[in-house]
């Protein structure tokens, strides 16, 4: 009876490969770990991951020796791994092929509000409260909350129609105790909102629902 060879045995034998994968702390690339079942063969003394960017082509050749997980720092692309284990005659066939897809790696907005580590929250605590005669030229101020954990408030102003009114405009080192802003009612029909601008430069406004007539 005829046994096969070392080199046959090795061959013959084919394995899966599963992988799990995770981006790194780098921006532009990330961490592939692949890992696979051991061989059975008792000839098999290492393996050998092959990887490239093409289906069907392994350019790029890691030998781990016996270990069965191996970890690959790549790019942002499309790759294609497998992986042939080797004895002192002869190297199997190539495993199953598996893809992985590395997408570039993206950053969130530190000012987006509310998840940005450096956002400015505003709320509206209060109405419109004029003084005098209430129409234009009149004194008027609105409260509210201003907030920024991160970074310390450094303007605050009131805005009519989304632009600055100019006797509202308050500035300085850290603003999140001022709770309301005076300001003179602008002529004509006009929308109120409250802007803010925290010292990393993230600004916020936010609409208060009060308006002003003609």
């Amino acid at each position: 009876m005829n046994h096969p060879s070392g080199r046959d045995r090795v061959k013959a034998f084919s394995f899966v490969v599963a992988f799990v994968f995770c981006y790194s702390t780098s921006l532009h690339a990330a961490t592939v770990t692949v890992a696979w079942n051991p061989s059975p063969s008792p000839e098999v003394t290492g393996y050998r991951v092959q990887y490239g960017s093409t289906s069907g082509i392994w350019p790029t050749v890691i030998d781990v020796g016996p270990a069965t997980t191996a970890r690959v720092t790549l790019d942002p692309g499309r790759y294609f791994f497998t992986v042939v284990a080797y004895s002192q005659t002869g190297v199997s066939a190539s495993s199953n092929e598996v893809a992985v897809t590395i997408l570039p790696a993206t950053t969130a907005d530190p000012c987006a509000f509310p998840l940005g580590a450096t956002s400015v929250s505003i709320f509206v605590t209060g109405k419109l409260n004029k003084t005098g005669s209430g129409g234009p030229g009149s004194r008027a101020y609105i409260t509210f909350q201003a907030a920024s954990p991160n970074s310390p408030m450094v303007s605050l102003s009131i805005r009519a129609n989304g632009v600055d009114v100019p006797d509202s405009v308050t500035e300085g080192t850290n603003l999140r105790a001022i709770g309301s802003l005076w300001f003179t009612l602008p002529p004509g029909p006009m929308l109120y909102s409250i802007a803010g601008k925290n010292a990393a430069g993230c600004a916020r406004e936010q609409p208060t629902g009060f308006s002003t007539g003609p």
